[in-house]
């Protein structure tokens, strides 16, 4: 069990970095580090089961490449899906919909 918990610890420490490198792209689209970013992160999430990462990038991906401030709230959206114990649906759902929030704010 202790050996599985400190796997997840490095594919969480992975996929933070993944994020970091995320953040110090400027011009998302323009940059295609940018979306191979986003693949191998989504990529590396599947493997583990990490859904709600997986649909955070992927909506990222989608709506906020080349926007700075939306490309900000998903990327800390992203980092607390990433440090998110419980993988459920409904832990998807709201990190989701914490982000449709901010945005009509």
């Amino acid at each position: 069990m202790r050996g599985e918990q400190d796997g997840m610890r490095l594919v969480r420490a992975e996929l933070c970095e993944r994020v970091a490198a995320l953040r110090a792209l400027r011009r998302g689209r323009r940059d295609p580090r940018f979306a191979e970013n986003i693949d191998g992160l989504k990529r590396v999430a599947k493997v583990y089961g990490l859904d709600a990462v997986v649909r955070l990038a992927a909506a990222l991906e989608r709506s906020a490449a080349g926007d700075d401030g939306r490309r900000s709230l998903y990327l800390a959206t992203l980092e607390d899906a990433i440090g998110c114990a419980s993988p459920s649906d409904e832990a998807c759902e709201a990190l989701l919909a914490s982000v449709s929030v901010r945005f009509c704010a």
